[in-house]
């Protein structure tokens, strides 16, 4: 069977078949996310903060107390309990600045349990010697010939009324110092004790993880294609939007005109732009 054209017409376009797509490179095994540390994310870094802070202030007010006292009276109601205690009290408070800010795990954290359970001792000596002198504050535990010196050997500004004006209140001052860097080191041991029950808390519950594969699809990637037994992808159901030939029993199919003339010529006209095509039919010879 042999088609012709007339002059000026377009011939039907022949479909391609649709040739199956290639299989998709599977995706790479995605890295495992890494939790974060219990450690870190229960301890509370803020107050650590504020706490080391308090500390650091409080150093030194101990630190001045002692030195004004020394200055009036070097030998009489002191043991220079400020200067060597305070050592430890820097320590304490610099490690608790450090877990706050730099060293958020718990080796740190311990390390910063240790100094201040420390500090709280030396804070309980300073409170322990200045309520001592100040009930009896002609305390002396040096020499006799120390103790009874006058003058300049006693202190830089020593007289009878620096020493109860000055002195004594000085002494009053480091122990409410002493009293506050022991309410501190509480704290910090009770923060410790706290984030320790919340991790082993968090350790104990269990953690749901939700279900995926070394080649699991992302939830923003597109959704695979659906495809038949043959491989080919099924297409969506084409929509009717057009209206339908008279004459016609599908508006899809051309509509032939058939003529019994010599020839059998039919003509062919296109459903979507109605152009008029004709169609020569001859048979085939007998092989």
């Amino acid at each position: 069977m042999m088609l012709g054209t007339t002059p000026g017409i377009q011939p039907i376009a022949t479909p391609q078949p649709m040739t199956p797509l290639q299989s998709m490179t599977p995706l790479q095994p995605m890295a495992p996310v890494q939790p974060p540390k219990p450690w870190k994310i229960k301890f509370p870094a803020i107050i650590s903060g504020i706490l080391s802070f308090l500390q650091f202030g409080i150093t030194f007010v101990i630190i001045g107390c002692e030195v004004g006292s020394v200055l009036i009276d070097m030998v009489t109601a002191t043991i220079y309990v400020g200067f060597w205690a305070s050592l430890f009290f820097i320590f304490a408070w610099i490690s608790q600045a450090t877990t706050s800010c730099c060293c958020r795990n718990r080796g740190c954290a311990t390390y910063t349990l240790i100094m201040q359970v420390i500090s709280l001792f030396f804070a309980a000596c300073v409170i322990g010697f200045d309520s001592y002198y100040i009930i009896y504050p002609t305390t002396c535990f040096f020499s006799s010939s120390i103790c009874n010196g006058l003058g300049t050997t006693r202190g830089l500004f020593y007289t009878y009324s620096n020493f109860y004006n000055i002195k004594i209140p000085l002494i009053k001052g480091q122990l409410a110092a002493g009293a506050v860097m022991f309410v501190l080191c509480l704290i910090s041991i009770g923060i410790y004790i706290i984030t320790t029950i919340r991790v082993y808390r968090a350790a104990k519950r269990p953690i749901v993880y939700p279900q995926t594969t070394p080649y699991s699809v992302p939830p923003y990637s597109m959704p695979p294609l659906p495809t038949g037994p043959d491989g080919m992808v099924i297409a969506p159901p084409a929509l009717n939007v057009r209206p339908p030939k008279p004459g016609s029993p599908l508006y899809h199919r051309p509509m032939i005109i058939l003529d019994n003339g010599e020839g059998r010529t039919n003509d062919l006209v296109c459903p979507t732009c109605s152009t008029m095509m004709n169609v020569s039919v001859r048979k085939k010879p007998p092989q």
